[in-house]
């Protein structure tokens, strides 16, 4: 503790450096992802999530010994929370690569 700085100023300086720090990082592409990363995070954000609440809730049933009604509940649990992740994930996407407003839109099968 050999600053003197007065608290206000400690903390306005460690944001700085921080604000710096996180500007200096690697540049982000501005392209898209391809649509096989997209579906492969698709897929493991989805498949982690089942296997979590599955795995969950096979530790439930071994210790409350409650056979196959903490696995069907983390099972199900699982693929909420994968559900969940899916929608999130292709939400940050979209916000991240908005559509083009001047590009040409896809006719409907009646047209």
């Amino acid at each position: 503790m050999a600053d003197n700085k007065p608290p206000e100023d400690a903390l306005s300086d460690l944001r700085r450096r921080v604000d710096a720090a996180r500007g200096q990082g690697a540049p982000r592409s501005s392209q898209p992802a391809s649509p096989a990363s997209l579906a492969l995070r698709f897929g493991g954000e989805f498949g982690a999530a089942i296997i979590v609440g599955a795995l969950l809730g096979y530790g439930a049933d071994y210790f409350l010994h409650s056979s196959p009604w903490g696995l069907v509940i983390g099972f199900g649990l699982g693929f909420a929370a994968g559900v969940v992740n899916v929608v999130r994930v292709a939400q940050s996407f979209n916000k991240a690569n908005p559509p083009d407003p001047n590009a040409a839109s896809i006719p409907d099968d009646d047209d």
